[in-house]
């Protein structure tokens, strides 16, 4: 911009300098013939004056005194020639008498008053004396260019004149371009940081002016890019949110097959340094080829693609529902992909352990009704006339009814312990709870010749439901009473630490190995099968217990090694007051 007002002044002041150049040759002009009028004037006066003085008075002494006095005032040589041209007085007592031509004289004063030639680099300026007898002329010489000094004086004065209106001009120019100039200024300032990105930058409106409603407009427009941008941000900002937090993993791919976004998800499933995939070829760093041709397939047909998969993340195996979502423009051209990655590896877990819970129910129940039908059929055949195959029939059948009625109750409280449930939270002392619970077993643990032993120490007052809890001890001991071979014992030690009240379960039952651990808590997963089905045991006592024990907020621990028995210990939460 400042190039701009630079040409502007520059094109201002150029005229200004044609003008005032112009003006000083007009004026110059005017004064050079004014100056040499008035020049001429008064040496006419004076020349006449003295001519005058001769007609009237020829006396020397007067004539020469009157010479003089003019030659003084107007700095020149004044002298009196005769009618040959011959200098009779002068002013001048240096210069030597001359003779002027009469001739030209003559013929010049014919019809004038006074003339003037140059000789010799002196100007001659003549009058004729008339109305005497003797005549002559009275001449005026000075040195040629004496009046340039005056002209010069002029010149000088006029300079100094031009120079100082030059200067004001220039100030006031300099002053009423820069008001011009600015609002242009600022206008252009702030296109050019609108055009940099800058939507927060503002212009000065100048009310009542033209340029004003520019700088109105241009405030206009930076506002509302503003608003556009931060809308845009805003949205920016949302989608990001939204594609980095969102459960499912997804890449964007552009449609030359270059990666441009990969979130944080699909980078915690794969536990790849994904960051690195940006800007790469997909074919290039994906590590799973069933992906790359999920992708090439999308590219080809330009429609959607799913695929179930089936992948090796490190040591795991993970299923995922891959879509791969083509990314048209209106014209229909292929823009881009999209690769959304669902973990479907929980919800394969959920149908695989539905099947498995179906074989297994299936199979349980298979058991008792199969010997119920057995055995019913046996005696509908002519065994019920027999008293002792009646009654030892009719044993078994109530055994396997009791058997299936317990599988059914403990499907049941699995289901509801699922299902999620509200417990009837009471302050109670657990030691008071298991106390009342091996009571209930004493007479089982007798009849299998094994020890049951029970150590209290310290406080064991917590929150909990009373049934709830009574359902894991039971279910705890029974278990170790099912394992336990006759002659072992089995310790129930109830105690407290900082935080947490601890109920153990140690046996000398046939213990665990370190590779079924984990799968204890399975539903219908049992140790030895056998045992435990000749025991009436439905394989569900455990995971009854571990959900039973997480509602409770607590937690269930175990140890054993095969042959020396196991060790169960929960951790339940004190009572908030006590701790």
């Amino acid at each position: 911009m400042a190039d701009f007002k630079n040409r502007v002044l520059t094109l201002f002041l150029f005229g200004i300098m044609l003008v005032f150049t112009l003006l000083a040759l007009i004026v110059g002009n005017i004064i050079h013939h004014n100056v040499k009028e008035n020049r001429i004037s008064t040496y006419e006066k004076n020349l006449n004056l003295i001519a005058y003085v001769l007609r009237v008075d020829s006396g020397s002494i007067a004539v020469k005194g009157l010479l003089e006095q003019t030659a003084d005032d107007l700095g020149v040589t004044v002298s009196i020639l005769n009618p040959k041209g011959e200098t009779v007085e002068t002013s001048s007592k240096s210069e030597e008498a001359e003779r002027f031509p009469v001739q030209v004289l003559k013929n010049k004063l014919s019809g004038t008053s006074i003339y003037g030639s140059t000789i010799s680099g002196k100007d001659y300026y003549t009058i004729p004396v008339r109305e005497t007898r003797a005549g002559g002329y009275v001449q005026l010489s000075v040195k040629a260019g004496a009046d340039e000094d005056a002209e010069r004086s002029l010149w000088l004065m006029m300079a100094a004149g031009f120079l100082v209106c030059f200067m004001i001009i220039l100030i006031v120019s300099v002053k009423i371009i820069q008001r011009i100039v600015r609002p242009v200024d600022e206008a252009t300032f702030t296109a050019k940081e609108l055009a940099r990105g800058n939507f927060k930058v503002r212009t000065y409106e100048y009310r009542g002016e033209d340029i004003g409603e520019l700088n109105y407009s241009l405030n206009v427009l930076a506002r509302n890019l503003e608003k556009m941008t931060k809308s845009h941000e805003s949205q920016q900002d949302r989608l990001k949110t939204l594609i980095e937090n969102m459960g499912s993993g997804l890449i964007l791919i552009d449609s030359n097959g270059y990666i441009n976004l990969v979130n944080r998800a699909f980078k915690e499933y794969f536990k790849e340094h994904a960051d690195s995939w940006t800007g790469h070829l997909f074919y290039e760093v994906f590590p799973h080829a069933v992906i790359k041709e999920v992708v090439k397939e999308t590219y080809l047909t330009e429609k959607n693609v799913r695929r179930n998969v089936l992948l090796p993340i490190h040591i795991e195996r993970k299923h995922f529902s891959v879509d791969s979502v083509p990314i048209l423009d209106v014209n229909g051209k292929l823009r881009g992909i999209v690769l959304v990655f669902h973990d479907i590896t929980e919800l394969k877990k959920l149908e695989q352990m539905r099947k498995d819970f179906v074989a297994n129910v299936s199979h349980e129940l298979k058991t008792p009704i199969t010997s119920l039908k057995g055995f019913a059929e046996t005696l509908l055949d002519g065994a019920g006339e027999n008293p002792e195959y009646r009654r030892k029939f009719l044993s078994i059948i109530l055994n396997e009814s009791e058997r299936l009625q317990s599988l059914i109750q403990d499907l049941l409280d699995l289901s509801k312990t699922e299902q999620g449930f509200n417990l009837d939270w009471q302050k109670l002392e657990l030691s008071q709870l298991v106390q009342e619970t091996m009571e209930m077993l004493e007479k089982k643990a007798r009849d299998k010749d094994i020890q049951l032993s029970l150590d209290i120490s310290g406080s064991t007052l917590m929150d909990g439901d009373a049934p709830r809890l009574k359902q894991i001890i039971i279910n705890l001991i029974s278990n170790s009473l099912t394992y336990t071979p006759a002659g072992g014992n089995v310790s129930i030690k109830v105690e407290e630490d900082k935080k947490n009240v601890l109920l153990s379960v140690t046996d000398t039952g046939i213990g665990i190995s370190k590779e079924e651990i984990p799968r204890i808590f399975e539903r219908f997963y049992r140790v030895d099968k056998a045992r435990s089905r000749n025991s009436g045991g439905t394989g569900l006592g455990l995971a009854i217990v571990k959900h039973l024990v997480e509602a409770h907020h607590g937690t269930i621990n175990v140890k054993s090694k095969v042959g020396k028995g196991s060790e169960f210990t929960i951790r339940f939460k004190k009572k908030q007051e006590e701790v």
